[in-house]
């Protein structure tokens, strides 16, 4: 349903190459070029005419000189060897490149006791890539690793999407910011800095602070969210239902609409979802560990369906190592770690269950374990699906917040 109403920012830039890291990419981006762009020696060692392959062993060649790489072309000649470097353009003539260390030299020849594949140590012009073969996809978040493929492509800049702005507000006035005083009664706010880190990869968020339990400090910093011309408001808490929660009525006041989902998911419910004019706001609730859940099941995908991104958010089949118990009839998130693989499944063991305010139990898990609603007690080696941390996307290097 929320992935229905949301539409994928129009506006895109482009970047030079060595900016791109984080940026999620527009438009597939096609090779100019193929690679490698020449026939080259995988390795130092000795260029072997092909005519020579055959020779009698022990096998003697006369050492003509070396090729460094970066020079231009060389013309090999039966009956003689030259020294190359890794990466050097392959002389014309050659059969193979032998390694140093299966050498030996005497007298300015070299003597080779073993004869050498056709084609051995050569890396062919194309073999890699061929021009206009795809390099990247459309939605694809760069890291290192594209940046360096483009970059051998000849390949300076990428057409990107804009970063999202987002805005991420906590609700309580039970709450203070961490390392303020913290006086008997309060607990310090960790939902802002978590959702924010779940969807930084999208564009560093405004942080919108803490609101109290009123409708006037809640009006006020929501409107904020209008004022920043954001495309995102994230908040938590204030969604439940009580006197006390007032998000909702806060949203319609400033002329915009929500509608709270009572989901079958713990932790995690209830989660609203509407809009304050453009800006699309998500509400979760205000336990540490229904945040997570929130910002890893709605936030995170809709931050990536406004950027374009694909391929976020997957899971992977897993196994249960022991019983855990589950009331039929909802889904639920369970803190697991990894204790073993097999048949290249990982099998995992469940983690501090029992609060959603608990948050230790998320340092030691390497993801969550997903529990369908149709089971009761999951049995040891129950396939479940699970969510790792380590598949979350990369998160650029800089400061969390954007400045305001």
């Amino acid at each position: 349903m929320m992935l229905r109403d949301v539409a994928v920012v129009p506006e895109v830039e482009t970047v030079g190459l060595l900016s791109g890291t984080g940026r999620i990419t527009a438009r597939e981006i096609r090779s100019p070029i193929a690679l490698p762009r020449f026939d080259n020696a995988a390795m130092d060692g000795f260029a072997i005419h092909a005519d020579d392959l055959g020779a009698p062993l022990p096998m003697r060649l006369a050492l003509g000189g070396r090729i460094p790489a970066g020079a231009p072309r060389a013309v090999l000649r039966a009956g003689e060897a030259l020294a190359i470097n890794t990466g050097a353009w392959i002389p014309h003539g050659t059969g193979a490149v032998v390694e140093r260390e299966r050498a030996s030299a005497e007298g300015g020849r070299i003597i080779l006791e073993a004869r050498p594949a056709a084609g051995r140590n050569v890396r062919r012009a194309g073999e890699d890539l061929r021009e206009g073969d795809r390099l990247v996809a459309a939605g694809t978040l760069l890291d290192e690793r594209h940046i360096a493929l483009l970059g051998a492509c000849g390949i300076a800049e990428a057409t990107v999407r804009r970063r999202l702005r987002i805005g991420v507000l906590s609700t309580g006035s039970e709450l203070v910011p961490p390392g303020a005083p913290v006086p008997p009664g309060r607990i310090v706010d960790v939902n802002r800095r978590l959702l924010a880190a779940l969807v930084q990869f999208a564009g560093p968020p405004s942080d919108l602070g803490i609101a109290n339990d009123t409708l006037p400090d809640l009006v006020a910093r929501l409107s904020r969210a209008r004022d920043l011309d954001l495309d995102l408001l994230i908040t938590s808490g204030g969604v439940a239902g009580s006197d006390a929660d007032l998000v909702q009525r806060a949203v319609t006041r400033l002329g915009g609409e929500t509608t709270t989902l009572s989901l079958a998911l713990k932790p995690g419910k209830p989660v609203g979802f509407g809009r304050i004019g453009r800006c699309v706001a998500l509400h979760v609730a205000g336990n540490p560990m229904a945040a997570i859940a929130g910002g890893l099941l709605f936030a995170r995908p809709l931050a990536a369906a406004m950027t374009g991104l694909t391929g976020a958010g997957t899971s992977h089949p897993a196994h249960f190592a022991e019983a855990v118990p589950h009331r039929a009839g909802r889904t639920e998130l369970v803190p697991a770690r990894i204790v073993r693989h097999e048949a290249g499944r990982a099998v995992i063991a469940p983690l501090g269950r029992g609060g959603s305010a608990s948050l230790s139990p998320l340092v030691a898990a390497d993801g969550m374990a997903e529990i369908p609603p149709d089971l009761d007690d999951v049995e040891p080696g129950r396939e479940v699906e699970f969510h790792r941390f380590a598949d979350h996307p990369f998160v650029p290097r800089g400061p969390l917040w954007r400045a305001t």
